[in-house]
């Protein structure tokens, strides 16, 4: 066992040291390298451990080799009998503008059914150190405060809009990894990678932030003091949640049918961050997001709410308006696909 494959067996067991192993999982892979990485690194673990291993490739359609790539890697994971399965997008529900956006949410959604469909609790996912450096830069150029500037999370639970009210978990257990490090894995197994010809136009931010990394020599380096940072700030944010909590469960009252009465003369009252932070918990849970509203567009939200001509207004997948004299009420928009599910009276932030 080299020392790339032990230090991500010691991962795996890290991240379910609290829970038994599974007895199957599955393992979303494009062909690029992290994702082919990923996966035979999880080959070699589950082998061990004899847990069943479920590969799954979507097809977007939107290159031209596209197809032809998703069914040569299943070629390649036949030869060591892990199943895979091709989940191919409907040509009209791809998203016309916000594509990264509407991309990721497509692939999330036929990954979620894929799991669902084999009983699958966990869908792990390939991204590495790279990434983490790249959201950072992404995020701060867009002006994201401790939320957006913390790291990937390396387990997250999501909730599918359209998969009954089931949630799987994302795992991402290369975020310490670098790219080389995937890159001479594969090598040294002979395994060849598809290279993305989208991942160089740079008509996308991540796209040119990648690019500029690569023109350091230092680039891991750079990386993971990048990383470093980013964990700094999620133990600030960390901190700032404790404390969001406990305002929370002074104004909050979850329902049991998924929705959220909200205290408004106190809302009113709070501290603009605080008041920010938990109205964006109370926004995910209810509409059974896993990425936060943008900022602006949540601030807008927020000044409606701390209003006193409170009307039906739809936000981020949630309806809102007045329960009774005292209260505020947020729950499902009615043509939301995905139902709510119940949660605890108290809330984490």
């Amino acid at each position: 066992m080299n020392e790339l494959t032990r230090n991500f067996s010691n991962k795996i067991e890290e991240i379910f040291s609290e829970k038994k192993l599974p007895k199957k999982i599955a393992v979303a892979v494009s062909g690029g390298v992290d994702s082919l990485a990923l996966t035979f690194l999880l080959h070699e673990f589950c082998a061990k451990k004899k847990i069943k291993l479920f590969a799954a490739t979507v097809d977007h359609k939107m290159r031209q080799d596209s197809s032809n790539e998703a069914h040569e890697l299943g070629k390649i994971l036949a030869k060591k009998k892990i199943p895979h399965e091709i989940l191919t997008v409907e040509q009209k529900k791809l998203p016309q503008k916000n594509i990264e956006a509407g991309l990721r949410e497509l692939r999330y959604e036929l990954l979620s059914k894929f799991c669902k469909k084999n009983k699958i609790e966990f869908l792990f996912l390939g991204h590495h150190l790279g990434d983490v450096a790249e959201n950072f830069l992404i995020r701060l150029f867009r002006g994201s405060g401790l939320d957006g500037l913390a790291p990937i999370g390396e387990v997250v639970s999501r909730k599918s809009k359209v998969v009954s009210r089931e949630e799987i978990q994302l795992i991402r257990p290369l975020l310490d990894f670098t790219k080389d490090d995937l890159k001479n894995f594969l090598r040294q197994k002979k395994i060849q990678w598809f290279e993305d010809e989208s991942n160089s136009d740079e008509k996308f931010l991540r796209n040119k932030i990648r690019k500029f990394f690569e023109s350091f020599e230092e680039q891991n380096l750079i990386q993971k003091r990048i990383k470093n940072a980013s964990d700094e700030i999620a133990k600030m944010r960390d901190f700032f949640d404790e404390i969001v909590a406990l305002e929370a469960a002074e104004i909050v009252e979850s329902r049991a049918d998924g929705s959220f009465l909200i205290n408004h003369k106190k809302f009113q009252n709070l501290d603009e961050k605080i008041a920010r932070r938990i109205l964006v918990s109370i926004l995910m849970k209810v509409g059974g997001k896993i990425y936060k509203p943008r900022l602006e567009k949540l601030k807008n939200f927020y000044e409606y709410l701390r209003s006193n001509e409170i009307k039906l207004r739809n936000f981020y997948g949630c309806s809102a308006k007045k329960f009774d004299a005292q209260r505020v009420v947020i729950f499902a928009e009615v043509n939301q696909l995905g139902s709510t599910r119940n949660t605890k009276s108290t809330m984490s932030c």
